[in-house]
């Protein structure tokens, strides 16, 4: 609660009192602390490769197959995105790092770090829906 606080009188400039109510800005700012806290106590991922290997040692040839296909299409559209996109989605979503640490690692904003990984998620999406279409000749 003390980092709330913290956070919140840090913060306080960012309040404008334009007819919104303090509650709905200091829940917003204990919402998100405690979304990174609970990201922070998160194990971080291990390695794609080690994961996949590991997720079925008694996978037959057709499973891994498909799965290796499947981890060469993620990379892929990863490497359509911006590096520094493609980096922050991976530190994101396989090491697991909260948007406050990634917003410092990449020194931007904490909101500007949401886009970046909202758009990316959106754009490898579309990628990944792309790949998945049978060719029309």
């Amino acid at each position: 609660m003390q980092d709330v606080f913290v956070k919140i009188w840090q913060r306080s400039e960012s309040f404008a009192s334009s007819g919104n109510g303090a509650m709905g800005w200091l829940a917003a700012i204990t919402r998100y602390h405690c979304i990174d806290r609970l990201r922070v106590r998160r194990p971080p991922a291990e390695e794609l490769e080690t994961v996949i290997d590991l997720a079925d040692s008694a996978a037959d040839p057709e499973q891994s197959a498909v799965l290796r296909s499947e981890g060469k299409r993620i990379d892929t559209c990863l490497q359509a995105l911006d590096p520094d996109r493609a980096r922050a989605v991976r530190h994101a979503y396989v090491e697991g790092l909260s948007y406050q640490e990634l917003a410092d690692r990449f020194a931007v904003p904490l909101n500007t770090m949401r886009t970046w990984l909202r758009r990316s998620l959106l754009k490898l999406r579309e990628c990944m829906d792309d790949d998945a279409r049978p060719e029309q000749g």
